[in-house]
């Protein structure tokens, strides 16, 4: 009887503890209370990454650094310096943004050459770090930005 007692309560605690860590990654168990607010001021940053080229599927690669200044109201504005395949290129470019009660959002640019890019964001908490990833088709990039 003690045997299946202790099984029972076993399992009762692998159970609780598999959905307590379920809930905390989930959306509902992160970390609520962000906003467009929460970016406000100027973050430096850096990604590299790569393009896909057409139907030869060659990788052409690229690398950025540069600074952004978000208003806290959804609008954002940045400088940037690059390197395509070795070209070097310098633009500045203006967007929008969003950010969901749990931190994440996206940002639509558009930079001095008229070309746009979108990007998924994640906020760390103290909204000092993002990271992003961007969801432009035949681009693979991702980088961090930090407040200055």
């Amino acid at each position: 009887m003690k045997r299946h007692t202790l099984r029972g309560f076993c399992l009762a605690v692998c159970i609780g503890a598999a959905s307590t860590a379920w809930w905390l990654a989930s959306p509902a168990g992160a970390q609520q209370g962000f906003s467009l607010k929460s970016l406000r001021g100027e973050y430096v940053y850096a990604l590299d990454g790569y393009t896909i080229q057409g139907d030869t599927g060659q990788h052409q690669p690229f690398a950025w650094a540069g600074k952004e200044t978000y208003d806290g109201a959804g609008h954002v504005a940045g400088v940037f310096t690059a390197s395509y395949n070795g070209e070097i290129v310098h633009r500045t470019y203006t967007g929008t943004y969003t950010v969901n009660p749990y931190g994440t959002g996206s940002t639509l640019l558009t930079d001095s050459n008229g070309d746009v890019t979108h990007f998924d964001i994640f906020i760390r908490e103290g909204s000092e770090e993002v990271s992003y990833v961007e969801t432009d088709p035949g681009v693979v990039s991702s980088g961090y930005e930090r407040r200055r």
